[in-house]
């Protein structure tokens, strides 16, 4: 499979040329392996690099999940999952609320993630972080 023709849109849906790719499984395979070279975004999977065409950013949180320990966990389009232990700078781009995953603003927060987020804001000046529960404050 050549992978140059995936795209990952800005809705975070991934695309192989116009069809849309929905088995999440394949997705979380290939989302696992993306990573940033030269300031393009690349899927390395064994010898086999393959550049693929990113329009925002290459994650998207869409799944909100609080466990029993009070635990907050964020869940990515792609099945990828971040614990959230220590306290994130949100970036925002007109509008838009990013975090950090793997690189800098690389995750898009979805509106209802964002929302169930903003109990955890901690705004500092024009700065607003997300302090979850037992996460220390950087001072």
């Amino acid at each position: 499979m050549d992978l140059k023709e995936i795209v990952i849109r800005k809705n975070g849906k991934w695309y192989f040329g116009q069809a849309e790719m929905f088995r999440r499984n394949i997705l979380n395979i290939l989302a696992a392996h993306i990573q940033k070279e030269d300031g393009d975004y690349v899927i390395r999977l064994g010898n086999d690099v393959n550049p693929i065409t990113v329009e925002d950013c290459p994650f998207l949180a869409m799944g909100y999940i609080e466990e029993e320990d009070g635990t907050i966990k964020l869940r990515f389009h792609d099945l990828q999952e971040m614990k959230l232990d220590h306290e994130l700078k949100i970036t925002f781009k007109g509008d838009v609320p990013y975090i950090d995953f793997k690189w800098e603003a690389d995750t898009r927060l979805s509106r209802g993630v964002y929302w169930k987020l903003s109990n955890y804001f901690d705004f500092r000046g024009d700065e607003v972080y997300i302090v979850p529960p037992g996460a220390r404050l950087e001072q």
